[in-house]
């Protein structure tokens, strides 16, 4: 069997290569060799792809995407790694998907615009020094204090949380459970209390 784009979606992709190729300048590229890949150029990038319609490719149109089919925003990924374009993928992609199925009306209207925009990024925070993605093996807890949650813990190659606005972050909120339940999500600001990241400097 011989799988190709559709006509609609190979033109898609000649939109979006001609798209990335006029924001790729010389300059661009210039100012990106002296950088891991991340930092204001990074931002300023998200910002601009956000500005022209492009982070909400596969989102629902009722939150403002271009409701577009999974193979569509493959396409979107494809050409934005082939112009050497980091995505906020795990915000886009992850994170607001979250928070459109199981978020509050307010949670939407806070996050939902911003990430849209490019204005609101996302790390993830699951990994921990004595686990990784298995999160029944978690150890960072959340106990109420009021009306607040104080959260105590720490994690692990967080990916992009230098940049990061906040940090979706995954904690046990009742110890007395089965591992793999009592866990809850939050939503933290990176310029809450006590948050202090701590670079890994790595190669490749």
């Amino acid at each position: 069997m011989y799988l190709d784009c559709t006509p609609e979606q190979q033109a898609l992709r000649e939109e979006l290569r001609a798209y990335f190729a006029r924001l790729v300048t010389p300059e661009y590229q210039a100012e990106l060799a002296g950088t891991e890949g991340g930092g204001p150029l990074y931002l300023k990038t998200v910002r601009q792809l956000g500005a022209d319609g492009w982070l909400g490719i596969g989102w629902p149109r009722e939150y403002g995407g271009q409701g577009r089919t999974p193979i569509e925003q493959f396409i979107f990924f494809d050409e934005a790694a082939r112009a050497g374009i980091m995505l906020p993928t795990l915000t886009i992609n992850a994170v607001a998907p979250a928070i459109m199925e199981h978020g509050t009306a307010a949670q939407k209207a806070r996050f939902l615009p911003a990430i849209l925009r490019g204005e609101c990024h996302f790390a993830i925070g699951y990994t921990e020094p004595s686990s990784g993605t298995d999160l029944a093996s978690l150890r960072t807890r959340a106990a109420r204090d009021g009306d607040a949650w104080v959260i105590n813990g720490a994690k692990l190659f967080t990916s992009q949380a230098e940049f990061a606005d906040y940090i979706w972050l995954a904690a046990r909120t009742d110890p007395e459970a089965p591992k793999h339940k009592g866990i809850s999500m939050f939503v933290v600001p990176t310029s809450a209390p006590g948050y202090k990241i701590t670079p890994i400097w790595t190669m490749g």
